[in-house]
């Protein structure tokens, strides 16, 4: 008993301090458990709400499945009636295929310009196309003039496009655009080569152009005129290496004799590039009408 009274004898400071913190306890334990069930309870109804809402949307959603399925199909019968002849196509018929607008256009361009497929297949080299593309609308494209389900086929030949002559000199890369054959590139490279030139003196300069070969020539040929008052000139006796140079039918080796001569005799004139050897006759009528004295 001695024991126990040493160990558990208490001043009235400590009887105090203990019995204040039983109420403190007593007190947090009574916040707790008052706001515990208002959460849970909360918690509770915010899950049933969205189990309900849970249950609404597959119930919508199950209610809606039979009618897409029916909607694709009806997508899927359109497209096939939108057979699409590679080398007469609609543009209506390309967009019901799947085909962007932008491609569209591109396709439908390139055979009014001439541009012919030779095979399916070839559809893939059309600029815009790759194979996630080809591979959706293959099932709907057909090369022959009958289509693939045997339905009447459709006048889909394009009209023909009004060409009107252009005159060579002036006519910038879009008018260039619309003759036969010519796409971007060869309208860039025939404006490049004029202002190398300094003017066309004739159609069949034209030939010169790298890639530019006697067929698509005579395709567009019908369509041009040249007019050679503005042609410009270079000047023998006073322009220097550098643009002489710059002339397709100059070379720097004539360019080079051209001005050891003028250096050597002063004022040069037609004969003395003749005679001296430095154009042959052939050289002199093509380049005669770019040089002046």
């Amino acid at each position: 008993m001695e024991f126990l009274k040493t160990y558990f004898r208490f001043t009235r400071k400590e009887r105090n301090g203990i019995l204040i913190l039983i109420i403190l306890n007593i007190i947090s334990w009574s916040i707790f458990i008052f706001f515990n069930d208002i959460f849970s309870s909360n918690y509770r109804i915010e899950l049933n709400q969205f189990e309900q809402s849970l249950k609404s949307f597959y119930k919508v959603k199950d209610s809606t499945t039979h009618i897409l399925h029916p909607v694709k199909e009806i997508i899927q019968r359109q497209k096939d009636t939108c057979i699409v002849n590679i080398n007469h196509p609609k543009y209506e018929h390309l967009l019901c295929i799947g085909v962007s607008e932008k491609l569209a256009r591109t396709w439908i361009n390139y055979i009014l310009k001439g541009g012919k497929f030779r095979s399916i297949e070839d559809v893939k080299k059309l600029w815009g196309m790759n194979d996630s593309i080809f591979y959706n609308i293959e099932p709907y494209l057909t090369y022959n003039n009958k289509n693939k389900t045997n339905m009447p086929q459709q006048n889909t030949k394009p009209i023909p496009k009004k060409i009107e002559m252009l005159e060579l000199n002036s006519a910038d890369t879009n008018q260039l655009k619309s003759l036969p054959g010519i796409g971007s590139s060869f309208a860039s490279r025939i404006v490049k080569y004029r202002q190398r030139l300094g003017g066309y003196v004739a159609k069949e300069q034209l030939k010169e152009i790298f890639g530019l070969n006697e067929e698509l020539f005579d395709k567009i040929s019908p369509y041009l005129y040249v007019d050679i008052f503005d042609v410009k000139k270079l000047n023998i006796n006073t322009d220097d290496y550098f643009t002489l140079v710059q002339h397709p039918y100059l070379n720097k080796e004539i360019v080079k004799q051209i001005l050891q001569l003028r250096k050597k005799q002063g004022i040069l004139n037609k004969d003395d590039l003749l005679n001296n050897g430095i154009l042959m006759k052939e050289e002199w009528d093509r380049i005669k009408w770019y040089i002046e004295f």
